[in-house]
């Protein structure tokens, strides 16, 4: 991650203090969160008795368009619409008020990441999205565009909401691994207070359906389409319309051919290619009719493939453990006082890491040097045996001499506490840290350019036949095969202590590991621990194939290993 600038940091650290402790409604401010064309985000919370404290997002509109009618009843279609939304995959927004300062929108606090934001972080390790995880994204998207097409208010009245601006930024996954579609505020319900004006295209260039485009009228299958696109660019890490201008990407999504995800990801079975371009078919009656036809085809397409909520609570923490730590500094800051929030980033969608605390910050006292110490307990303890065998003093002199006492009482108690601390940091020293796993790239993995980036040139590959961790000259699956060699992976003597190592395997399509004909876990596993020695591990991918990988475990010492199917060996 980039360091924040001087500059950056004093003005994130200005726009906290400028508006924590304001008041939007009943709730208080901790800091900005963003500020877009129209409106500006905050996090905030309200409290009630008995520590009761509920944290929020605040969206408010900005003072320059306050004036501008046709946004204030988009701003109230958008509370009108979604407050009375009850899903698991939908954003939910709690409340719609009013002050001095114009209309606010009191919603849910994500505390994730949004696509965009995901795929980047995959981008800087090197490594693709999963395809699970992918596909598990869109499975829920699915179900809560279907929720929404089919929405029916209180009395029962068919009132169907059409979202028309289904894009990546627009999809966030919690760090708990729970999918959340955001923003309807250009949503167009029947009835709707808001009025498109002719000529008028809402929506995100490249991601529109083509009758969005050509202004036409449109239902659920529109927002498929767009869903479609998230989906191709997810799996295939590319842009499916890109163009220099969004009118080039308009006229792309009417003209421009679409490939097979197939074509560009060839870990992308034919089975989910179908499903995605079935969504992207242009003629509306060719595509999945509803978003729960569309999920059904995509569970049934993946199979076990498809990520579960803690594989993707588990990829979301390996990507932005660093976040998580700055969101938690954050909130704890609110509650009573405690840390401050690191101003270098403000973004507050993390959420709170159980191994990130107050102790991070704290440093230990500058202490004295070891000379200084045991001459300190020499003197002390001196002074401690003079006063055990000192007669006991006149009471008209005990006063006057009562002052020196103290100090070297004082003496003594600040002697024993530098004595604790000098042997505590010894006795740490016995004690074998966690091993964490260090970053890692692989030049293997394929690069997945970003929006307008060239695509990187391929890293060179190693040597046919190595695997990590091998001696040099050894190749991985060697060891079993050289004579006099025993398998160091057999359980240690009777009464030997046993000494373990970390795992994190990575395994491009995601496979199911084997160890003693057990299943292990299925890719990406992340911090297995295994024995110390060479274990053998059965690979089973997608393809049916059984593939064989050498893995050598050190004691104390994390292996990762992030390897493409192809290239572990058949067995």
């Amino acid at each position: 991650m980039a360091m924040a600038s001087p500059e950056d940091r004093a003005l994130g650290k200005l726009s906290m203090d400028l508006y924590r402790g304001e008041l939007i409604g009943k709730y208080e401010v901790i800091t900005q969160l963003s500020v877009g064309g129209m409106a500006e985000l905050f996090l905030g919370f309200t409290s009630g008795p008995g520590g009761f404290r509920k944290y929020v997002a605040i969206k408010r509109i900005l003072p320059d368009v306050r004036s501008n009618e046709q946004f204030e009843r988009m701003f109230l279609d958008e509370a009108r619409i979604t407050a009375a939304f009850n899903h698991p995959n939908i954003a939910q927004v709690y409340e719609l008020g009013q002050e001095d300062d114009g209309l606010f929108l009191a919603m849910e606090f994500i505390a994730g990441q949004n696509l965009d934001q995901l795929t980047d972080a995959c981008r800087r390790r090197r490594q693709p999205l999963p395809l699970g995880m992918s596909l598990a994204v869109g499975r829920d998207v699915c179900l809560a565009l279907h929720y929404a097409h089919t929405f029916a208010g209180p009395s029962g009245r068919p009132s169907p909401v059409i979202h028309r601006d289904v894009a990546q930024k627009n999809i966030m996954v919690t760090y708990d691994g729970v999918v959340k579609l955001l923003d309807f505020g250009i949503a167009k319900a029947r009835g709707s207070l808001e009025r498109t004006h002719v000529g008028t295209v809402k929506g995100t260039a490249g991601y529109m359906s083509p009758e969005q485009v050509r202004g036409d009228k449109i239902d659920g299958r529109s927002d498929l389409f767009s869903l479609g696109v998230v989906l191709w660019e997810l799996v295939t890490g590319q842009r499916l319309f890109e163009g220099k201008t969004e009118r080039d990407e308009m006229v792309n999504i009417l003209e421009a051919p679409i490939p097979s995800p197939r074509h560009r990801a060839g870990q992308v079975s034919e089975d989910v290619s179908a499903v995605i371009l079935k969504a992207l078919e242009r003629n509306a009656g060719d595509r999945w009719q509803n978003g729960r036809e569309m999920a059904r085809a995509l569970e049934d397409a993946a199979g076990r493939m498809m990520f579960d909520a803690d594989r993707r609570a588990a990829l979301m923490r390996s990507l932005f453990q660093s976040k998580m730590a700055s969101t938690r500094a954050l909130l704890d800051s609110a509650d009573g006082g405690k840390k401050e929030p690191s101003p270098a980033e403000p973004e507050p969608a993390v959420i709170v890491s159980p191994d990130a605390g107050d102790s991070e910050h704290w440093e230990p006292p500058v202490p004295l040097p070891l000379e200084e110490d045991e001459e300190l307990a020499a003197k002390a303890a001196s002074l401690s045996a003079r006063a055990a065998t000192m007669p006991e003093e006149d009471p008209a002199t005990r006063d006057a001499t009562r002052g020196p006492w103290a100090i070297l009482l004082l003496l003594l108690v600040v002697g024993a506490g530098f004595l604790v601390w000098k042997l505590v940091p010894t006795l740490d020293e016995q004690v074998e840290p966690t091993p964490t796993v260090p970053a890692y790239v692989d030049p293997r993995l394929k690069q997945f350019p970003g929006p307008g980036q060239p695509i990187p040139p391929t890293a060179q590959a190693p040597d046919a036949g190595s695997a990590e961790g091998t001696e040099p000259g050894e190749q991985a699956g060697s060891r079993e095969n050289t004579p006099g060699k025993k398998e160091t992976g057999k359980p240690p003597k009777r009464g030997a202590p046993v000494q373990t190592g970390l795992l994190t395997l990575v395994i491009t399509p995601e496979a199911s590991v084997f160890l003693d004909n057990e299943l292990l876990g299925r890719t990406p596993m992340f911090n297995k621990t295994l024995r110390t020695g060479t274990h053998y591990l059965l690979i089973l991918g997608p393809d049916g194939q059984k593939r064989r990988l050498s893995v050598p475990i050190k004691a104390g010492k994390p292996v990762v290993l992030k390897l493409s199917l192809d290239e572990i060996p058949l067995r």
